[in-house]
């Protein structure tokens, strides 16, 4: 009977996204995108791209 390692975990970590697609997405306009992209790179974790987008005033009905 073969011996598995079963101690070893495959963890890939954060999914990297397109930054402009995400601001885009999100509804950022050129300037905050062209920052975002030059502070994070092209590809980033949707975690850092949140972290440093600007926050939105709540839009109230």
């Amino acid at each position: 009977m073969e011996h598995l390692n079963n101690r070893q975990v495959s963890d890939p970590g954060p999914k990297s996204r397109d930054v402009a697609e995400h601001c885009r997405k999100i509804g950022l306009d050129a300037h905050e995108e062209r920052k975002l992209v030059r502070l994070l790179g092209k590809y980033a974790p949707l975690h850092e791209i949140n972290a440093n987008a600007p926050q939105k005033p709540p839009r109230f009905r």
